[in-house]
């Protein structure tokens, strides 16, 4: 049995659920202002010619948007496996894409840290019911 020194362990999952949850806030308010980047240079032509991007990146901002509420409210454990799945989604457009391999990377690790959130939350959510 492994014993977890549960203010250690809150203090480290209250900091997470803030970052992991207005990261894609504010990434997802990018996708009608792009003041960061301008996203429509990462939807490969493949994509392009099923949705427009014009159409696609904000309606990925308002799915961004939402996953972060879902993790800043009363559901954390799944807004942090939506967002990792919507990353999933990413990295494959970026495959079709091409040459952005640093930013695949990326998109893994960042992948499996909401996982990794995910995980956290049940961990929590299980002791909580015990």
């Amino acid at each position: 049995m492994l014993m977890v020194n549960e203010d250690k362990f809150n203090s480290i999952w209250t900091i997470s659920k803030y970052v992991y949850g207005l990261v894609p806030i504010l990434i997802g308010l990018d996708k009608f202002f792009f003041f960061i980047v301008d996203w429509y240079m990462y939807v490969s032509p493949y994509v392009a010619s099923i949705v427009p991007p014009t159409t696609l990146v904000p309606f990925l901002g308002i799915v961004e948007i939402v996953t972060g509420l879902l993790i800043l409210t009363y559901f954390p454990r799944m807004g942090a496996y939506m967002v990792a799945g919507l990353l999933g989604l990413v990295i494959i457009n970026l495959f079709m894409l091409g040459g952005v391999y640093d930013i695949i990377l990326r998109d893994v690790a960042i992948a499996f840290a909401y996982i990794m959130f995910g995980l956290l939350t049940e961990l929590k959510e299980t002791a909580i019911r015990q």
